[in-house]
C-alpha cells in the first residue's frame, strides 16, 4: 500500500563513504522508495538528508587506523549536530563498532543498521540465518549478538571464506569486481545454506552491489532495510 506524504520537520543524517558506492546506493534507494512507497512527486515531498561521504583511513581491515578514523567520524557527527539532523545513521555495517563512541557526541539517536536488519529477520520468522560480511563484522560478533538476543541462530562463513569476502568487498570499493566475485559470493551463500541457514544477510553495504537479485533463500539486504527504516522515521506521524 502506497503511503501518503506527510509534511515533516525531520532531517536524516547519514555518515557514509565506507565505501562511497554503498552510500550512493543508499541515497538512490531513499529517493526511489520515497516515490514508490510514499507518493513523493514534488521536491518538497522528498526527505531532507544530510550525507557526509567521509574519507577515513581504512579501519575495517587495519585496526591501527581505528583511533584516527574515530576522531574523524566524531568530527562529522558534531557537524551533523550543527546541521540540525534529527536522527543519525551509518551506511556501513562494520562501522557500527564505533557507534557507542559516536553516540557520546551525537545530540540525536542513531538508527542502527544492525538492529534493523536483525529485527527484519525476526519479523520474517527465520530462526537460522547466514551472514555475509567483512571479517571484522563477523569476528566482532556485531550481528551474532543482535540476532541471538532475538532467539535467532547466526551461521558464519569459514575463515578462508572470510578472506574471500574481504577481497570481494575491496574489489567493489576499487571498482575492480568481476563475475568471479559474484560466483564466489554465491558459493559462500550456498555453503551457509548447507549449514542450515534459511536466509542470508548481506551484512556489508558493498555486497548488495554485486550479489544476485534472486537466490534460493530469502535475502536481507542491509542497505535496502536501512533505507526503509530511515523513511519510516522521516514520514512517521
Amino acid at each position: 500500500m502506497v503511503k501518503k506524504v506527510q509534511n515533516t520537520q525531520r532531517t536524516i543524517g547519514i555518515i557514509g563513504g565506507m565505501g562511497p558506492q554503498a552510500s550512493s546506493l543508499l541515497y538512490n534507494l531513499l529517493v526511489q522508495k520515497a516515490i514508490s512507497d510514499y507518493s513523493a512527486r514534488n521536491d518538497e515531498d522528498f526527505p531532507d538528508i544530510v550525507l557526509f561521504s567521509v574519507a577515513v583511513p581504512n579501519f575495517i581491515t587495519k585496526s591501527r587506523n581505528m583511533k584516527p578514523a574515530l576522531k574523524i567520524l566524531k568530527e562529522k557527527v558534531i557537524k551533523a549536530n550543527e546541521a540540525g539532523v534529527t536522527c543519525m545513521s551509518i551506511a556501513c555495517n562494520t562501522a557500527h563498532i564505533l557507534v557507542p563512541e559516536l553516540e557520546k557526541v551525537s545530540r540525536v539517536p542513531f538508527i542502527s543498521l544492525i538492529n534493523e536488519v536483525s529485527e527484519k529477520v525476526r519479523s520474517e520468522g527465520i530462526r537460522e540465518v547466514g551472514i555475509l560480511g567483512s571479517p571484522t563484522t563477523i569476528q566482532t560478533g556485531l550481528y551474532q549478538k543482535a540476532l541471538e538476543a532475538k532467539g535467532i541462530c547466526a551461521i558464519s562463513p569459514e575463515p578462508e571464506q572470510l578472506e574471500s569476502l574481504e577481497s570481494i568487498i575491496t574489489n567493489v570499493i576499487s571498482g575492480n569486481n568481476d563475475e568471479g566475485d559474484v560466483m564466489s559470493l554465491i558459493s559462500i551463500a550456498n555453503s551457509l545454506k548447507k549449514k542450515g541457514a534459511k536466509g542470508i544477510i548481506l551484512g556489508c553495504t558493498e555486497l548488495p552491489l554485486v550479489f544476485p537479485q534472486s537466490f534460493v533463500l530469502p535475502i536481507f539486504n542491509s542497505v535496502d532495510i536501512l533505507a526503509d527504516s530511515l523513511l519510516r522515521y522521516y514520514y512517521k506521524d
